[in-house]
């Protein structure tokens, strides 16, 4: 039985997932045409465009899954895990979800092919840099503590 707060997280988390992987896009698709910016066609990097969102979204899952199985909670700040994921994927990575995210803005620029989605993926990574240092590594520490260091220590923050 899915419990109540799942299902809020899940919301959330479609509402993101909304937000920054349809609606920010649809919106520079529309704007780039409206600017008569670049725009490519190539059959190869739509190809390479959607296998960089599938596999993204398929290492976002997982990773949501991870969280769920042995974090005891989500990745979505309302649900956070009771215990920390340092295992799997987590153990070559501190934020293989958010790499998946890079890979799924990536994979929307080269299969769509505006200026403007490629300029959105590069900004991604400062912006998401940015906010895992200042807000989601404090309050790991704080949550987490001495389990938190030792980890933070042994393993790099993107690869």
């Amino acid at each position: 039985m899915i419990e109540l707060m799942k299902v809020k997280s899940l919301l959330f988390g479609l509402t993101v997932a909304l937000i920054f992987f349809i609606s920010i896009p649809a919106g520079l698709i529309w704007l780039n045409s409206a600017l008569s910016l670049s725009l490519y066609t190539f059959p190869i990097a739509k190809a390479m465009g959607f296998i960089l969102s599938l596999t993204g979204f398929l290492l976002f899952f997982y990773c949501f899954n991870l969280f769920i199985l042995l974090g005891k909670g989500t990745p979505v700040p309302i649900e956070p895990p009771n215990k920390l994921v340092s295992n799997k994927l987590y153990k070559y990575s501190r934020n293989p979800i958010y790499i998946g995210y890079f890979m799924m803005l990536f994979g929307i620029a080269f299969y769509f092919g505006h200026l403007l989605l490629f300029v959105y993926a590069l900004l991604s990574i400062p912006g998401i840099h940015f906010y895992v240092v200042s807000f989601e590594e404090p309050v790991l520490l704080k949550r987490f503590g001495k389990s938190y260091t030792e980890y933070y220590k042994a393993t790099p923050r993107w690869l």
